[in-house]
């Protein structure tokens, strides 16, 4: 007899299965149809042939990795694409397994996931050149999750996953700094986040974040000159009003939804109103006050710093969660088989 936890653990594997295909065959057609390189592509080409406690601006784990996937692999397109697509196949993941705990319903989970593929900067643009932001996307998925799982269980192992996670995090790209303010700063709202913020085994995930990045923090004392070569990248005003830098900041966030939005619109309408779910707990209420900090956070550092330009790419690893936002918004029982059916093909 077929019971509805059956029918929600076939669509999971289906979905994880689906997914896994769906990068598999990415990887495929990379190898066959192409073996140039684009920019940060090349750059790995290059960088991937030494292991070095740092290269450029960037933070080194993504060409650690890279180098050993060279090691393994040999220096070729197939090695390259695997790294990234792995990368994007756990973010996928990962924005699945948080959307299960925060929803706690399968077909809204699977909903959530697939958004994913809704977001350009995400879905092509991760793929077409991405390097270092995809795996601060995965790092920051990867927290999200574990940071859930937390709230439902402070055992040592996760805070031991989480400063595991966050260690990769910092090692990535800078930005994942601005990722676990926001999200510290949603935590201290509530009540659980309280309590897993100060519990004393948040040292654990501390003390394991510290020793990751205790390395490459002495190499970045050491050559200043090369960590901070890129800050031109933020175009701070000298003249330029800073009403420049607050248009760049909306304008690049609303294009990073938009498509989203348009497809929620026209299948979940009741979505983008006001809130449909008249639940008042944790689960319901955490990603709504993670969109507002993001909004507040990034409104007061284009301002009190005098940034002019915003990239779109910046803001991966905080909007991926977009989705979730959504969703937490939504009555996830509403859904019908045939929205939920339309919205996937």
């Amino acid at each position: 007899m077929t019971t509805p936890e059956t029918n929600h653990e076939d669509h999971s594997l289906k979905f994880l299965f689906l997914l896994l295909g769906y990068f598999s065959l990415h990887i495929l057609l990379r190898v066959l149809i192409s073996d140039s390189l684009d920019y940060d592509e090349a750059e790995q080409a290059l960088l991937g042939q030494w292991l070095l406690p740092g290269y450029t601006e960037q933070p080194p784990l993504y060409t650690w990795i890279q180098y050993f996937l060279f090691k393994v692999f040999g220096k070729n397109v197939f090695a390259i694409s695997l790294l990234k697509n792995a990368l994007l196949f756990l973010t996928y993941l990962f924005v699945y397994l948080s959307a299960s705990r925060l929803l706690k319903d399968t077909r809204a989970a699977i909903l959530t996931a697939s958004s994913l593929l809704l977001i350009p900067q995400i879905a092509w643009e991760s793929q077409r050149d991405m390097t270092h932001t995809t795996l601060v996307v995965f790092a920051a998925a990867s927290v999200l999750w574990l940071t859930l799982r937390l709230v439902e269980n402070r055992s040592f192992l996760n805070y031991a996953l989480l400063g595991i996670f966050c260690g990769i995090g910092f090692l990535a790209k800078a930005n994942f700094i601005l990722f676990l303010t926001i999200l510290s700063l949603t935590l201290l709202t509530f009540p659980e986040g309280r309590k897993l913020l100060f519990s004393r085994m948040i040292f654990i995930s501390l003390l394991i974040t510290v020793a990751m990045n205790a390395y490459y923090v002495t190499w970045m004392f050491n050559n200043q000159d090369i960590v901070f070569s890129a800050t031109h990248k933020f175009k701070q005003a000298i003249v330029t009003p800073q009403e420049k830098g607050v248009k760049s900041f909306f304008t690049n966030t609303f294009l990073f939804v938009a498509p989203l939005c348009f497809f929620y619109l026209l299948i979940f309408p009741g979505g983008l109103g006001r809130n449909r779910n008249h639940q008042t707990d944790f689960s319901s209420r955490f990603m709504f006050r993670y969109g507002l900090i993001f909004i507040l956070i990034l409104l007061v550092i284009v301002i009190s710093f005098k940034i002019t330009y915003v990239k779109d790419r910046w803001l991966q690893p905080l909007l991926f969660a977009a989705p979730l936002i959504f969703f937490s918004r939504l009555d996830v029982k509403t859904i019908s088989e045939k929205q939920f059916k339309r919205f996937l093909l």
